[in-house]
């Protein structure tokens, strides 16, 4: 049974619990929803779109690339190695679109599309396209294909 005050008409001494205070709430609820939406829009920003000319041959590939050249498990192909779609994004040890391609060169097969090939040799018949991400040297080229 309550506990009645002395004083007429008062009510029975009744023990809540405190109230939690909403200004703590609020802070966690605008931290998580910013985390939420910007930690995609974050990694969306920091890839690095990549690509990668598939060839016929090892002859073609090593035409363009000295070095990096191998069988691209899931085609069959002969793939170069990544390089940075956009030539501002380019490092030093980045190899780029490749080493025959020449602009207003001879061509290949009677001067078409630029390219320097010949004896043999073809242009890519492909570009896989891919995005580079990560940090430092946890870093990878991921295909876009699926």
């Amino acid at each position: 049974m309550a506990r009645r005050d002395r004083r007429r008409g008062a009510s029975p001494i009744v023990h809540k619990a405190p109230e939690r205070k909403r200004s703590f709430d609020i802070p966690w609820l605008t931290i998580g929803a910013v985390a939420l939406i910007s930690l995609p829009v974050l990694h969306e920003v920091t890839r690095e779109p990549m690509l990668r000319n598939h060839y016929t041959d090892r002859a073609s590939c090593e035409c363009d690339y000295q070095q990096g050249c191998g069988r691209d498990s899931a085609s069959g192909s002969w793939a170069g190695p990544w390089y940075a779609q956009d030539p501002g994004d380019r490092r030093a040890d980045d190899p780029g679109a490749g080493t025959c391609r020449r602009s207003g060169g001879s061509g290949y097969y009677g001067g078409y599309g630029g390219y320097g090939y010949g004896q043999g040799r073809y242009p890519p018949t492909s570009v896989e396209q891919g995005y580079r991400g990560g940090f430092g040297s946890t870093g990878r080229v991921h295909s876009a294909r699926s």
